[in-house]
């Protein structure tokens, strides 16, 4: 695999060489000048050190927006009917929700089943009794 050097992958990320030498120099890769070659691993060690350092972990909303545009006929005042353009606008917000808070509700679930369950259980032998 051919590696490139710094001033290379500057250009082909569009951002000046210089800028991207101290980035990655941020991200522990050493390297003295725009002249000196980019391994794949540096890519990713530069890569996962802006991640870090911007906060752009794995995004927890994703928004859907809709627009829809349709067209109503209303009559005027003088009885003209004319054509007016709706747009309706529609947003959907969906969460991910954390594992751990998906892990502890379903153990939540599961005890309050056991525990209908028992209780459900201990009912008719009680009414046998008597």
């Amino acid at each position: 695999m051919p590696s490139i050097t710094v001033a290379q992958f500057a250009d082909e990320i569009k951002l000046p060489a210089q800028t991207v030498l101290e980035q990655l120099r941020a991200a522990g890769v050493e390297l003295k000048s725009v002249n000196d070659s980019v391994t794949e691993a540096d890519k990713a060690k530069l890569m996962e050190s802006l991640r870090r350092s911007r906060g752009g972990n794995e995004s927890n909303k994703l928004t859907l927006t809709r627009r829809k545009t349709s067209e109503i006929r209303q009559a005027d005042g003088s009885g003209r009917s004319r054509t007016i353009q709706v747009e309706t606008r529609k947003r959907r917000v969906f969460v991910k929700r954390d594992t751990s808070e998906l892990a502890a509700e379903a153990a939540k679930a599961a005890k309050a089943e056991a525990e209908q369950q028992a209780s459900s259980a201990a009912q008719p032998t009680a009414a046998s009794h008597n």
